[in-house]
């Protein structure tokens, strides 16, 4: 999944407990969610577990992040006003558990070397590549 570095900290750090995209596919309960940071930094640092998913209207978003999401940080949640309010597409929100960084960074060269391009949203990847990121970022000195 790729972020915002300032939302993808928000995640890695406990504050930010919902994530809310623009629906492409759906996400299970227990799924491993690598956190990519997009530019300027351009590198996998972390990862969580993803907990329950709700799919859901434009219409419902509101009062969906209030039930569930009332948390999520003032900057973020404009955001999503602004970005998916007026979307005429579903919206997928996300609940973020054991939210983990890693000591050290997968940087995007190395995830190319792996045949792996960030996408702009989010998008699955196969278990051995997922591992190989892993092993890579934690077999790391802190960066």
């Amino acid at each position: 999944m790729s972020l915002k570095p300032q939302f993808a900290d928000e995640i890695l750090v406990g504050s930010k407990k919902c994530e809310v995209r623009t629906f492409i596919s759906p996400i299970s309960k227990g799924d491993t969610v690598l956190v990519y940071y997009s530019s300027p930094v351009k590198a996998v640092k972390g990862f969580f577990i993803a907990g329950d998913s709700i799919v859901a209207r434009p219409s419902e978003l509101m009062e969906i992040l209030n039930n569930e999401c009332s948390d999520m940080p003032r900057d973020n949640l404009e955001y999503v006003v602004t970005k998916y309010l007026g979307s005429r597409r579903k919206i997928l929100i996300l609940k973020v558990t054991s939210p983990t960084t890693f000591p050290g960074a997968v940087t995007l060269e190395e995830l190319r070397n792996l045949n792996i391009r960030p996408p702009r949203s989010y998008m699955k990847i196969n278990n051995k590549a997922c591992q190989e990121i892993v092993a890579k970022a934690l077999n790391r000195k802190t960066q």
